[in-house]
This record gives structure tokens, C-alpha cells and sequence, in this order.
């Protein structure tokens, strides 16, 4: 009977856990993959990953910061996936890239009323998302992590599990391919 209650304990206190940060992690994914089914599927394994590691999570981290560093090694893992099936089907370079047609902010309120002012703003979104996209995937989740989720560079070392100064460092790289793509939009 302790067991059941115990187990009981652990699923009520995991599910307030997925209440929480569900909405978060899938965002992460969304604005990393731009697949929402994919970001989707790379959720659902985050949580299945920290259901089956939270009676070993000892709250040394918090529990946000424990479960970015769960979906970054989930999203590591799909990269390495992925390099392994690149590796056996051959693709041209010419191909496109399928997305959903959904934009990664449209989760942002909208502000402007105005048909112009929405216009520009859906132009500057697909174009940030595709700097965003284009960004090498070393460099990608870091932009993404920090600029658009909003953690600061210690949480995002501690995640990744790199060290501060490599964080730093990719953050700028980021920051700078972004910079260089964009250039041409803001400049006119």
C-alpha cells in the first residue's frame, strides 16, 4: 500500500510538472525544428525521458533548468539520428525544405491593427525565422535558448553542459550569422 501511495505521489507531483513546462518545451522545439509535428514528437520524448529519470532528479537544478537540458539532449539525439539516415539517403541541396506553413511567433500578440503594419511584421517574422533556420544547428538551439526563450548564459551552460565561455561564445557566433542574414532586410 505505501508503494501504490508513493507512486501516486510521484505521478500527481510529475503531472503538475508537465502542466507547467509542457507549453515551454514545445515552444523550444517549435522555434529549434519548425516542425510542429516533429516538435511535437520531440516533447513527448522529453517528458517520457524525465518521467523515467524525476524519482533520480535530486533538485540541485531547478526544474525548468533539468528539463532544457533533457529536451537539448533529446534535440542532440535527433540531430544524431538524423545525420545517421542523411548518411543513407542522398538529397540534393536544390530541394526545399517542407514546413507546416505555421509561423514559429504566432504566439506573439499582435499590436497593430493596421493591414500594413501586419503585413511588415509576418515579413520580419519569416525572415528572422529564416536566419533562425539557416543557422548552423551548433549555434541554432543557443540563439534560440537565449533570444528567444529568454534564459540568461549560466542556465544555458548548465543545460547544454558546456562550459560558460563556450556558451559566450556561440551565442555571439549566433548572434552574428543572425546579424549578417538579416542585414540586407533592415538595411532596405
Amino acid at each position: 500500500m505505501a508503494q501504490d501511495d508513493y507512486l501516486e505521489e510521484r505521478r500527481r507531483r510529475f503531472t503538475e510538472v508537465v502542466d507547467a513546462y509542457y507549453a515551454r518545451i514545445y515552444n523550444l522545439f517549435c522555434h529549434i525544428v519548425t516542425d510542429t509535428h516533429l516538435a511535437a514528437d520531440l516533447t513527448q520524448d522529453t517528458f517520457v525521458k524525465a518521467y523515467e529519470a524525476f524519482g533520480r532528479f535530486r533538485g540541485e537544478a531547478s526544474v525548468y533548468t533539468w528539463l532544457y537540458r533533457i529536451a537539448i539532449n533529446e534535440y542532440r539525439s535527433y540531430l544524431r539520428r538524423l545525420r545517421r539516415e542523411q548518411e543513407f539517403v542522398s538529397r540534393s541541396l536544390d530541394e526545399p525544405v517542407e514546413t507546416d506553413g505555421e509561423s514559429l511567433f504566432t504566439q506573439l500578440p499582435d499590436p497593430s491593427p493596421s493591414a500594413l503594419q501586419m503585413l511588415e511584421k509576418e515579413e520580419l517574422i519569416q525572415r528572422v525565422r529564416q536566419a533562425v533556420q539557416s543557422l548552423p544547428p551548433r549555434y541554432r538551439a543557443f540563439a534560440v535558448l537565449r533570444d528567444l526563450e529568454g534564459m540568461t548564459y549560466e542556465q544555458i551552460a548548465e543545460v547544454t553542459g558546456l562550459p560558460l565561455d563556450t556558451v559566450k561564445t556561440r551565442i555571439s557566433r549566433a548572434r552574428a550569422l543572425l546579424r549578417r542574414k538579416l542585414e540586407p532586410y533592415y538595411r532596405g
